[in-house]
């Protein structure tokens, strides 16, 4: 079976607390273009549902704006106390490497930890780092193949 590849729809990822890493993606996601955001409830099934004001959530979503016609992507984090970080990393691509030094700046500012450069920073011009609950991502600027 062939099937038309049409992007990724959204990403869900698990946090031990919502409490230590909201704030800490409050100011990461708008950077990376993922401005709105939604409270959610994930019941034990996986269902997502809103979560009317005054009542408890145990998710944020982050969406990217909404366009016409489009289908509109966002990353999603679930509250799991059991959640241990594992070795996945979440991407995301910035167009310069001259804005790395900025992004530097900013994870340190926001309560990134165990930050780091790449070690070829030449060929993948990157920032490596964690949310305050251990959740791996990264800044990176690949360039396209010639």
């Amino acid at each position: 079976m062939t099937t038309e590849f049409l992007g990724f729809d959204h990403i869900d990822t698990r946090v031990w607390s919502l409490a230590v890493t909201e704030s800490f993606y409050d100011q990461l996601m708008p950077k990376l273009g993922l401005p709105r955001k939604r409270h959610a409830y994930v019941d034990e099934n996986g269902d997502w549902f809103d979560a009317p004001d005054g009542e408890r959530y145990n998710a944020v979503e982050y969406y990217e704006p909404k366009t016409s016609g489009a289908a509109v992507h966002f990353i999603g984090f679930i509250e799991d106390s059991s959640m241990q970080p594992v070795g996945t990393r979440i991407a995301f691509r910035i167009a310069s490497p001259d804005d790395l030094a900025k992004w530097w700046t900013f994870l340190n500012s926001v309560g990134a930890i165990n930050i780091e450069r790449s070690a070829d920073p030449v060929g993948y011009p990157a920032i490596f780092f964690e949310d305050p609950c251990g959740t791996k991502l990264e800044i990176c600027c690949r360039q396209p193949e010639k």
